[in-house]
C-alpha cells in the first residue's frame, strides 16, 4: 500500500524542512520533490519509500530533541493596545523589559518596543504629546507564533528576526520565548 503522498509537503514544513534538504535526506534530486509535492508525477515505490523514511526518521530525530514548552516563560507580560504610551514605558520599566507584547481581548495584535519609543522620541516630537499617543497608534507587527510541542530550534530560528516568540496552545497565549529563554537549554 502506497503512503499518501499528499502528506509529504505537510510533514516536510511542520518538521522545518526545505525541498532541498528533503531531497538531500532521501537521495532524490530537488525537482522530484517539487514534482511530488505538486502532483506532477507518479513516482516509482522505491523513492516514495526513501521520501517517507526520510521524512519519518526526520521526526524522530526532533522529538528527542528540546521542545518550546520546556524552555518558554509562562507567564506574559502584555500591555494593552489602547493605553497612552506613557503607561506602556511604565510598564516595561517596571518589568524591565525591552519589549513586550501588545494584546487587544486576549490576541495578539502587536509589539512595542524601546527601539520604536526611541525613535519617537529622537523624531523630535513633544514627549508630552508622545505620552498621550495610544501604544495601538505606534505598536509594530505581533511576534511571531508556535505551538507549546514545537522544537526549540524553530523558536531560536525566529528569534533571529524577531525580539520574541509566543506561544499557543488551542489559539490561546500559553507562554513567550526570548533569546534569554534560549540559555534554558544549558
Amino acid at each position: 500500500m502506497m503512503p499518501d503522498l499528499e502528506e509529504v509537503p505537510r510533514l516536510r514544513k511542520a518538521l522545518g524542512l526545505t525541498q532541498t534538504a528533503l531531497a538531500r535526506l532521501s537521495n532524490v534530486s530537488q525537482s522530484t520533490i517539487v514534482k511530488i509535492e505538486k502532483r506532477q508525477m507518479n513516482p516509482s515505490y522505491d523513492v516514495v519509500r526513501r521520501v517517507m523514511a526520510s521524512l519519518q526518521a526526520e521526526l524522530k530525530r526532533q522529538e528527542k530533541k528540546a521542545l518550546v514548552e520546556q524552555i518558554q516563560t509562562r507567564k506574559v507580560q502584555y500591555v494593552e493596545a489602547k493605553i497612552p504610551l506613557a503607561t506602556a514605558v511604565d510598564e516595561m520599566r517596571h518589568w524591565k523589559f525591552s519589549q513586550m507584547p501588545v494584546m487587544h481581548n486576549g490576541h495578539p495584535v502587536g509589539s512595542i518596543s524601546d527601539k520604536v519609543i526611541n525613535n519617537l522620541i529622537l523624531s523630535g516630537k513633544d514627549p508630552k504629546d508622545l505620552a498621550r499617543i495610544r501604544v495601538d497608534e505606534v505598536m509594530e507587527p505581533a511576534f511571531p507564533q508556535v505551538d507549546a510541542k514545537a522544537p526549540v530550534e524553530l523558536a531560536a530560528s525566529l528569534l533571529r528576526h524577531y525580539n520574541a516568540v509566543l506561544v499557543t496552545a488551542k489559539g490561546d497565549v500559553t507562554g513567550i520565548v526570548t533569546k534569554s529563554d534560549l540559555m534554558k537549554l544549558l
